[in-house]
């Protein structure tokens, strides 16, 4: 059984930037000032361990209270322009031929969940897994692992934008396919099966016959 395992943030929306630009206006507010360049080293990785980071420099308020902030700042920049045309197009696609496919994300499952309503694209995953909902997040493969053993299928492909995610989804023993939305370079995105800098269901196809 054929399983698609997207990532979120930079695969099927337009957030990465956005994401990076709450945790900027976020510390800004503690007078602590970050450039695009430093949060890009936490593009796709849990959370906590970004929260942990800057609650060592600023004194951050608990971790949860953090998120909801965030989430604030991401809710009022959301729109239906944030997600990608070809990853629209595929999701699509792929709901038609009844592929069964689920969200991956290292964001908390309630912001995942209203970043993909926002959207109308949360019908189109059989299940939907956020950072929060595991031990340990990405780059480590037990959020993948849950996802595959839901859906329990063996021949899957995982979609992935960063090197965090594509370490996630290589030590779950998946193949991986990297979106190069311009965010990393293609030595960062290296450690993937296959990268290409559009989504379409013919490339997914012939990876499925070849798995």
């Amino acid at each position: 059984m054929f399983g698609i395992f997207w990532d979120c943030d930079g695969t099927i929306m337009d957030t990465e930037r956005l994401y990076a630009y709450a945790w900027q206006a976020h510390l800004e507010k503690y007078n602590f000032f970050i450039s695009d360049e430093e949060i890009r080293q936490f593009v796709g990785v849990d959370d906590r361990i970004v929260h942990s980071f800057y609650a060592e420099q600023v004194n951050l308020e608990n971790f949860e209270t953090t998120m909801q902030a965030l989430g604030k700042i991401i809710e009022t920049s959301l729109n239906e322009k944030i997600i990608y045309e070809d990853a629209k197009i595929l999701l699509n696609e792929l709901t038609n031929k009844q592929v069964l496919q689920a969200c991956v994300s290292a964001s908390p499952y309630k912001l995942l969940l209203k970043k993909l309503k926002e959207v109308d694209i949360e019908d189109d995953f059989k299940y939907i897994i956020g950072g929060d909902m595991v031990s340990r997040n990405k780059p480590y493969p037990d959020i993948y692992n849950k996802a595959i053993s839901e859906l329990g299928t063996y021949k899957n492909i995982i979609i992935e934008d960063s090197p965090t995610g594509i370490s996630s989804g290589k030590a779950s023993d998946s193949f991986v396919l990297a979106i190069d939305r311009g965010m990393f370079s293609k030595d960062d995105l290296s450690q993937a099966d296959m990268i290409v800098e559009k989504l379409n269901l013919e490339t997914v196809e012939s990876i499925f016959q070849s798995l």
